[in-house]
């Protein structure tokens, strides 16, 4: 189910080039954020009207970094090395989450566009990606606060997104979330991989 929910998302196109924020786009990001500190860009982005990328893509370098689709690999890599992921994927309105070990890439082993990839023992993540469709990759770490209800959200929302040229996300892999029970594990592990990314070419200015 999962395989086809993203072999749906893959179009024959290379990747065009990420979208980022204006400088206009960046200053309403940042004061909702200021309200809002904790909201995913996948919650921000209903509230304001906005793509999803141009959210993550206007937060404070402070909150996150962003490169480009061409370096997948090498973010992949990084976040592969994490004890498990929380997946979140938003097609259509339909919200679809589930935690999971992320497996490696196997690799174009298909001799078409697809890159496998494969929980060990078939546990987990089973799909299909198309790399060379990703226009940016975003990670944030935003801290906790109220809610829109008015609730506290303690912890910290830490997140690796990958989007594509709908400007919306294809899936977030998510170490955190504020308001949210998850294990602790996979946090110094996201430390390593936003480390990577923030010495990566920056894909925004921020």
């Amino acid at each position: 189910m999962l395989a086809e929910i993203l072999l749906g998302l893959a179009s024959a196109a290379s990747a065009p080039a990420a979208t980022c924020a204006s400088a206009q786009q960046s200053t309403e990001v940042r004061a909702f954020y200021a309200s809002l500190p904790s909201a995913p860009p996948l919650v921000a982005r209903r509230h304001m009207n906005l793509p999803e990328e141009i959210v993550s893509s206007g937060l404070s370098a402070e909150h996150a970094t962003g490169v480009s689709g061409q370096h997948f690999n090498a973010v992949w890599q990084s976040v592969s090395e994490w004890p498990y992921g929380f997946f979140i994927l938003d097609q259509k309105g339909w919200i679809m989450k589930f935690q999971a070990p992320v497996p490696p890439l196997l690799g174009n082993e298909r001799k078409d566009a697809f890159t496998d990839v494969k929980a060990p023992g078939e546990n987990g993540l089973i799909s299909h990606f198309r790399p060379d469709l990703v226009t940016s990759i975003h990670a944030v770490a935003l801290p906790g606060g109220k809610g829109r209800d008015g609730k506290q959200r303690e912890g910290m929302t830490r997140a690796v997104i990958f989007y594509d040229a709908s400007r919306e996300s294809v899936f977030g892999i998510y170490a955190s979330l504020a308001g949210e029970a998850l294990p602790a594990e996979a946090i110094p592990a996201f430390d390593k991989t936003m480390a990577l990314m923030r010495a990566l070419p920056q894909v925004c200015s921020r």
